[in-house]
This record gives structure tokens, sequence and C-alpha cells, in this order.
């Protein structure tokens, strides 16, 4: 398959200047089901999934003042970008922002039963903010993570942004994006989970294969509430087994929730409700 470039609708075409950037690139499963189907419900879901973005996309802007911020939504793809600098502290900043609205879009549509998978990159691009315009080697890279590396419902980050930011591995990366904020007034502990940590005290979490460095976190919102991760698994129920062709989706779906449940039960003496998240943990080995 080819690598899409670039997306440019034209106007009047300013020159084409590249800058770093980070860039998203975030893809629906199953978006043309939706598009095709007649049903009221399907026509809501796509309904709230533009309502969704656009509101993920405004929090973004208005957390990151005087940084020059990019969304574009076709149909069922989302591209976002945000411009780095030369201080490897504030664009780590502006990666974790990028990660936090990736978790809010994809943990918002995963409520609704809707899937996305993607790649988060680092390099040139050439993004203008007034205008539907995206390309550039860092937008290939995150079309081509989503293409051949995300594979299930997950939006993984490119390796190479680790050296970007002066950092020696992935688990380095991820405990800076997940702890950055942690000594601020007003941290919030949601946001403690930005990106998936496949380790915890030095051992590694069980029961789910770590083929990729990194990926965002997207369901860790759904252990603050077990009302929402059960209906979460709820959903996962009515479909993991409606066709074979999605099965592999559903399962590493299931294998991630299962080892972060493990996670909580096991590791987190703060977790609200041990014995209901015991109740979902149960449900989700029967899957």
């Amino acid at each position: 398959m080819g690598i899409f470039l670039g997306i440019w609708i034209m106007s009047d075409d300013p020159a084409i200047s590249y800058s770093p950037h980070y860039v998203a690139f975030l893809d629906v499963l199953g978006f043309k089901k939706l598009v095709m189907s007649e049903k009221p419900a399907d026509l809501k879901k796509i309904s709230e999934y533009f309502d969704l973005v656009q509101k993920s996309t405004e929090t973004l802007k208005a957390s990151n003042d005087g940084v020059p911020i990019g969304s574009i939504v076709i149909s069922d793809s989302v591209i976002l970008s945000i411009s780095s600098g030369s201080d490897p502290n504030e664009n780590l900043q502006r990666l974790r922002d990028l990660c936090i609205a990736v978790r809010d879009i994809q943990f918002g549509l995963a409520k609704d039963n809707i899937w996305m998978r993607g790649g988060i990159s680092h390099g040139n691009a050439f993004c203008p903010i007034n205008e539907q315009q995206v390309v550039g080697p860092a937008y290939a890279q995150a079309y081509r993570l989503e293409q051949e590396h995300a594979k299930h419902p997950r939006v993984v980050l490119d390796n190479r942004i680790i050296k970007d930011v002066k950092l020696r591995s992935a688990g380095a990366l991820i405990k800076r994006l997940n702890e950055s904020l942690a000594k601020m007034p007003n941290y919030d502990i949601s946001d403690r989970n930005i990106v998936f940590q496949w380790s915890h005290a030095g051992y590694q979490k069980w029961g789910i294969t770590q083929d990729v460095a990194m990926f965002v976190d997207y369901l860790a919102p759904a252990f603050q509430d077990c009302s929402t991760l059960a209906m979460i698994i709820e959903n996962i129920e009515e479909c993991i087994y409606s066709d074979n062709g999605i099965y592999p989706k559903y399962r590493w779906v299931v294998d991630y929730l299962r080892a972060s449940c493990k996670h909580y039960i096991n590791d987190v003496p703060s977790c609200p409700d041990k014995s209901e998240l015991r109740k979902l943990f149960s449900l989700l080995e029967d899957l």
C-alpha cells in the first residue's frame, strides 16, 4: 500500500515551508459501515463523533496559548498537529497535550463503541493553521504508523520521538509523559496515565503482548468509574464474535483491559471499587 503524503484543499496557495511538528493521524474503524447505515442510532454516532473531535481539539488549543495547533477532519480521518521547538522539556509538554487530546477522542468514541487507530510522529511538516492542509515527512510517517503498525484500536507513538526529546528509552519517555505534571498543585490524577506503561515496580504487566514500544492509554479513564468500564465491556461483548474479520481487533482490546484491570486491582491502593473491578475482570476472562 502506498503512503498518503498529504491533504491539500486548494485556496490561495502559500509557499510551502517545512518546520518541526508533532502530527497525529487518526482513523475510525468501521466508519464506512456507519456511513452506509440509515439507522438513526448510527447517524447519531456520526454526529457525536464530529462533536467530540471538535470539543477535544478546542480543549487542546485552549491549553496551549500562543502555540499554533492544527486540526483537520475529513470523513473518518482526523489529523492533529502542534509545532515543536528546540527545548526538549517544552516539546515534551506539547507532545503530552497532543496525547491527551488523542486519548480524550479515543475514550469518548469507545464509550459509543466506535474505535480508532492511528499514529503520532515528529518531524518536518507544513500545517498552515488557517488552511485545511498538511503535507510533509511527519504526516507521512504518522499515516504509515496507522497503516502498518497500529493494527488494533490504538494510537502508537513513533519510536524516533525518544531521541528527539533527548531520552534513552521508551520507558523513560513514557515516565516523563505520565508524570511530568505530578508536582503541580492542580495536578489531576486522571492525567497520570497518558501513555500505556508496560511494567509496574519492575514487573511486566500480565496478559498483553508488547509488540509496540508506546501507545496512548486511552481506556485508563474508564477505571475512574466502573459503570463506564462495564458499558465498554458490554459493547465488546455485543461485537467481538459478530465477524471473524474484526475478532482480532476486539481481542486486543480485551487483553489491554485485562492487563489494566489486573494492574488496578493489585497495584493501585487508591482504586475506588476493587470488588466491582474483580467482577468486571471475570467478565473479561470469559470473553
